[in-house]
Parts: C-alpha cells; sequence; structure tokens
C-alpha cells in the first residue's frame, strides 16, 4: 500500500479551462485565476486554516466524475473517488502525470487522449511521455459525455510541492490511527510498511517498469502460468524441504500479488517480508489479510536498494530470499541486481536463495511447426492481396518473443551463459559466450533460438556442473504438497527426511509452454546447410544503453561447409535489440 499526500484540488487556470470545456460559463474562469495568483506569505500561512477561502468558489470537491477508463460508467460522487477508482483499475493518475512531467495542458490531453482511444491500464502504464499526442492541441477538445468531468478540472501540478516533512508527518499520523485500530481489533499491527521519501527519485526507466506490474493482467499472467508457480510451490511446500522453511525468516523480493509470500506462509515460515516498488503493493496486503496471513507477513512497498534504514533489522538475518525475477531472453528487466542486492544485505550465511540457478540456452532452427520463425516476414509478403516489403524494415534487428515448435529446432543446444546466484556479482549479468551447433538434418537456418532453464536447489552453493538434468515434463498440481489447502491453513509438520528435494524447470520448446516462450533471433540471409555442418560463433549481451533495463546483443557466427572440414564460411555478425 503506497501512501501518498492528497492536495487540494485546484481549478484549472483560465485559459486551460476555456480549451477543455469550450462550453463552460465564462462566470467559472475568474475564481481559476484567483485560485493561481501568487499569495503573500501571510495569506499562505493562513491558506491552511480556512475553509472559505473566496479563491475557490468556482470549484466544487463533491463534482461527479468519471474514472479515467472509459469501460468503467460509474459516475463517483467526487474527484477523488474518481482517482481512487482509477487507481484500482491499475493506473495511478497523479503518478503518472508526475512521471510523464505534464503541465496542465498536457493532462489534459492525456485524459481525453486516454478516453477517445480506450486505452487500458496496461497500455498507459507504458507511455514514455514523448508520445505526439500529448502536444496535440486536438486532444483539448473533450470527448462527448465528458465535457464536465472533474478530472479535466484538477491542477496536478501542485503535487509536486509537498515536502518531504509534510509526507513524514502525514505517514506517522497514518502510522499511529493504523496501529490504534489493529490493537482494537488485537490483530496487532498493520503489515504495510513504506520506505521513507528516497534522496533521489526513481528514474524514468524505473518508474516505466514499476508502472508495468501496478495492473492486473500482468499478474494474472504470470500467475495462470503453471510450470513457473507449480514449480514455486513445490520446492516451498516439499516436505524435504521444510527445515528450509518453516519457522524461518524469508523475504520475498519483488512479491507482486503476493502469491509467494502466500506459499511460505502455508509451508510455516515465521515471517515473510514481502517487498514490492509497484502499486500493487496494496493488492498484496489486501490478499495477504483475505487470506488470515497479516500475522506472519509484512508487506514493505518501495524498491529493494531505497530500504536500508526500514529493512535494517533484517540485515544478515533472512534464512529464504525466494523471487521471480526472471524476464523473457532471462535477463531482460534487469530485475535480477535488485534480488542480488538483497542476497548481500540481508542474507543470512546459512540462508538459500531461491531459485538457486538459470542457465541460458541457445540452438539454430528452421521454419517448421506454426512456421513463427519466418511468419513476421512472410506476413507482409501478400496482405489481402498487397505486397508490402518495406513493413519488414528492421524486423531482423529486433529479437522476438516466440513459442518455437519442437521440431523447429534442428541443432544441438549450447549452454550460453550459466548463472549461480550465490556466486555471482551484485550487478547486471553481461557475458560473452563462444557456441559450436551441429546441425542434424539438411534444411534452411532462419535463426537461432534461445531459452532458460531454472533449478531450485536446497543447496544454493552446488556448482552449475553438478546440477541434476532440468526436468521438462510440466509439475501437476497432484505432485505438489499442501496445494489444495485452504486460506491460512498450514501444512502439517516437517517429515524427518531433511535432505531438500531440487526443483527445475525449462522454458524450452520441449517442455510446456510458458508465459517466457522463448527469443528469436532472426538471420537476416537464412542459411542453407547439411547435416553435420557446424554453425560456431559467440553471442555477446550487455545492458542497452539507451534503457538499462533493456538489452543488446550480437552474433558473430560462420558456417562449416561440411562435417570435420575447416570453417571456411564467411563470418557474419548481426545486431539485436531485446526490448
Amino acid at each position: 500500500m503506497e501512501f501518498r499526500v492528497a492536495s487540494d484540488a485546484a481549478p484549472l487556470d483560465a485559459q486551460a479551462a476555456q480549451a477543455a470545456q469550450p462550453t463552460q460559463p465564462a462566470q467559472h474562469a475568474q475564481p481559476a485565476q484567483a485560485a493561481h495568483a501568487t499569495p503573500t506569505a501571510a495569506e499562505d500561512a493562513a491558506g491552511d486554516l480556512s475553509d472559505s477561502d473566496d479563491d475557490f468558489d468556482g470549484w466544487d470537491e463533491a463534482q461527479p466524475t468519471r474514472s479515467l477508463f472509459v469501460s468503467d460508467e460509474t459516475v463517483y460522487a467526487s474527484v477523488d473517488e474518481a482517482l481512487k477508482a482509477t487507481l484500482d483499475q491499475g493506473c495511478d493518475l497523479r503518478a503518472l502525470v508526475a512521471r510523464l512531467g505534464l503541465d496542465t495542458l498536457g493532462t489534459i490531453r492525456l485524459i481525453n487522449h486516454v478516453r477517445r482511444s480506450g486505452k487500458s491500464a496496461a497500455q498507459v502504464a507504458q507511455l514514455a511521455g514523448d508520445e505526439p499526442f500529448l502536444s496535440d492541441d486536438a486532444e483539448l477538445q473533450p470527448v462527448p459525455g465528458f465535457e464536465a468531468d472533474g478530472l479535466l478540472q484538477i491542477d496536478f501540478s501542485d503535487d509536486a510541492e509537498d515536502t518531504a516533512g509534510q509526507l513524514r508527518m502525514l505517514q506517522q499520523a497514518y502510522d499511529e490511527l493504523r496501529r490504534a485500530y489493529a490493537d482494537r481489533l488485537g490483530i496487532g499491527a498493520s503489515h504495510v510498511d513504506h520506505a521513507p521519501a528516497p534522496v533521489a527519485q526513481p528514474s524514468s526507466v524505473d518508474s516505466l517498469y514499476f508502472d508495468s506490474y501496478a495492473g492486473h493482467d500482468i499478474h494474472q499472467t504470470m500467475i495462470a502460468d503453471s510450470v513457473r508457480t507449480l514449480s514455486y510451490a513445490q520446492f516451498i511446500l516439499s516436505p524435504q524441504n521444510a527445515h528450509l522453511i518453516r519457522g524461518k525468516t524469508v523475504m520475498d523480493v519483488g512479491c507482486g500479488s503476493g502469491i509467494l509470500s502466500l506459499f511460505c506462509a502455508r509451508a510455516g515460515a515465521a515471517r515473510v517480508i514481502a517487498v514490492d516498488a509497484s502499486d500493487v503493493a496494496a493488492r498484496a496486503e489486501r490478499n495477504i489479510q483475505d487470506n488470515g496471513f497479516g500475522h506472519v507477513v509484512r508487506v514493505v512497498c518501495g524498491k529493494i536498494e531505497d530500504l536500508d534504514e526500514q529493512l535494517a533489522p533484517f540485515v544478515g538475518r533472512v534464512d529464504m530470499i525466494i523471487s521471480e525475477w526472471m524476464g523473457y531472453f532471462l535477463l531482460y528487466e534487469s530485475m535480477l541486481p535488485s534480488v542480488l542486492y538483497a542476497r548481500d544485505r540481508y542474507l543470512a550465511p546459512s540462508g538459500v536463495l531461491a531459485p538457486s540457478h538459470s542457465r541460458m540456452l541457445l540452438a539454430a532452427a528452421t521454419d517448421r511447426g506454426d512456421g513463427v520463425l519466418r511468419e513476421r516476414v512472410r506476413f507482409w509478403e501478400n496482405v489481402y492481396g498487397f505486397s508490402m516489403p518495406s513493413m519488414t524494415q528492421g524486423l531482423t534487428n529486433e529479437a522476438a518473443t516466440e513459442d518455437v515448435d519442437a521440431g523447429a529446432i534442428v541443432s544441438n543446444t549450447a549452454t550460453i551463459c550459466d548463472l549461480p546466484l550465490r556466486q555471482i556479482p551484485p550487478k547486471q549479468p553481461e557475458f560473452d559466450a563462444h557456441f559450436e551447433l551441429t546441425i542434424t538434418e539438411t534444411c534452411t537456418v532462419y535463426g537461432f533460438v534461445s531459452w532458460f532453464d531454472t533449478w531450485f536447489s536446497p543447496d544454493d552453493r552446488v556448482p552449475c556442473a553438478d546440477l541434476p538434468p532440468c526436468r521438462e515434463t510440466p509439475i501437476a498440481a497432484s505432485e505438489v504438497h499442501g496445494i489444495d489447502l485452504q486460506k491460512n491453513q498450514v501444512v502439517p509438520g516437517p517429515a524427518d527426511d531433511t535432505c531438500g528435494q531440487t526443483v527445475s524447470f525449462t522454458t524450452s520448446p520441449f517442455g510446456k509452454p510458458t508465459h517466457w516462450k522463448q527469443t528469436v533471433f532472426l538471420l537476416k540471409t537464412p542459411l542453407e546447410v547439411e547435416a553435420g555442418t557446424t554453425i560456431s560463433g559467440e553471442i555477446r549481451v550487455h545492458p542497452a544503453a539507451s534503457n538499462i533495463r533493456e538489452l543488446d546483443a550480437e552474433i558473430h557466427y560462420s558456417e562449416g561447409r561440411a562435417p570435420g572440414a575447416k570453417r571456411v564460411g564467411t563470418r557474419l555478425i548481426q545486431l539485436y535489440s531485446v526490448r
């Protein structure tokens, strides 16, 4: 739950109000101008004590207002209620306006455009602030039916003037009320904490990233991925791993909906610190309380790197750090450094990371099965009878995320990166790796395909070479101990066997499809190859200069002419963006 300072809603200045509401009676413009007149020091000091300031005669805080999203047809009694409904629907409008750096007119354009285009919360979260509609005066024309809507009359610029002192005072008052209420109910203190305002504001890249996790759809997609969710559940709830978690302290980094924290509470953890920098933390807290685990799980809203003071009691005392940090192409999103920061600061010497190891793999592929490797190019060859080759420009410069048919893989697999999470340094991994792929049949190679395997080992120091083979068959719910329990039921006591159970899953074409799919690197010029041909080269992966949460990849490769022959093929280089 993120605690915010609510500022008095101020009317638009006269020019903005007139642009936004051309049919509004002229008498509303005069108070708006007065509201923005520069006050004297005495007037400013007295402003908080006066409830009858004439400057606000033209503003009605209880004005009926609609949510930002046209899919919600509810008419709310006030602007505050409409803003809360918008937040519940996955968009913090105040935070969005601040992140995009919008002035009054830009805010009006944003609200009108979202309503006019019917954008969803997930689409709004992707806005970067440089979209053409934010400077298009045509967007100042209100959407029919929303001409007098309250959201168009808020001046969000006042939000930026809230001081850190005000925030601390309100936070303190809120905490006192929260504790008093909890004590009265006999349930102990509420478990949502918030980081003090950081010295530096998060970057726009971070803000965009965390905003993307504030909506509903992304969490449903991840939880519905049974390969992912049941693998976590099996490791956490396994009686063989009870010695790792029962009665212990667990930290869930990037808790999202709180599902992994709930599994840990069900497994008998003494306490779980669930951390998330997104506004989804508020819903995670409600999920925890609704399922009766508020006495176990404490939700903390903030970026783990900014919570040193908040989480000081747990330095070096966490028995397990659990996190679902993996992105597309494993490293996209760059969440792993946050997990490694938590490892170095909070994990006890005898503690365990879950997952403990990941491995990235690469193979060559032809166009078979669903034909996804060529579909992006082939689609434009015949578009309802028209040829549009210009639309393929740049397609092979971007890695694609696709479900690749297992039959399309026409080589052995090569490991390109091993990540033993206990040993690697606390930064975004980047690597150069050699690969050598032997083609298994005569065919056309259209590209390279990459995926990752993941292990949960009760001994997170085991070398990667000693890991068991990664499981390809999906885990069934019937295999997961305690998965059928309800709400705050806890699994029975630990078994005598404390050797631990290793759990693993794959995102390869040979396993059950996952939401991660596979990463496809299409070749500009496909290779005609014979069975036994060797394709060798290097893949180089590093953070993108323009966005540290994205990746750039280079693939250098050459083709051998025949089995056992020297490589005489031309060495080619292709650059890709992983976005």
